[in-house]
């Protein structure tokens, strides 16, 4: 048995359309992937617009709200847990200590109480040594906290606010 003949003006338009999609196929597929990149490209020139808005709005300078406590960092780091190193201090109304927050904390760092090797318990720790740059910072809870740190963007790289004058 035999199959059906294929008339032969079916076999040329057949082998035009082949024709005409072979010439045309490289320039639909630039013209797909110029599209794809201009979109994505796009698309991520709105994804770091919109970080950097919220980056600005969350990261605003902020006062010092909670004058009671000051938080004086220890490095200009974060742990691995998201805290901060270094030691808390209240100041108490009436109690002697400045209410500066960087005098406050050159105090702690002077008594040794910031260093590496320093023992609470001890009947006496040798003096520390002061960063000869500390540079406030504003906690999430409205908080100074005091960084010793050069860097005046050091507040943004912690994830901390600018204070507000």
């Amino acid at each position: 048995m035999t199959g059906p003949e294929m008339r032969p003006e079916r076999a040329q338009a057949i082998r035009a359309m082949l024709v005409e999609h072979a010439r045309t196929e490289p320039a639909v597929r630039a013209r797909r992937r110029r599209n794809r990149v201009v979109g994505w490209g796009g698309l991520g020139v709105l994804a770091v617009g919109v970080a950097a808005t919220a980056g600005t709005m969350l990261l605003a300078p902020e006062p010092v709200t909670e004058s009671a406590y000051v938080l004086c960092m220890s490095e200009a780091s974060r742990n691995s847990d998201g805290s901060y190193p270094g030691s808390g201090a209240m100041v108490a109304e009436g109690s002697g200590l400045p209410t500066d927050p960087i005098e406050l904390c050159t105090l702690m760092w002077e008594s040794g109480a910031l260093e590496p090797g320093y023992d609470p318990v001890a009947p006496e720790n040798p003096p520390g040594r002061v960063p000869r740059d500390l540079q406030v910072c504003v906690m999430s809870d409205g908080a100074a906290a005091v960084v010793p740190s050069s860097n005046e963007s050091i507040c943004a790289a912690l994830g901390l606010a600018e204070p507000k004058d």
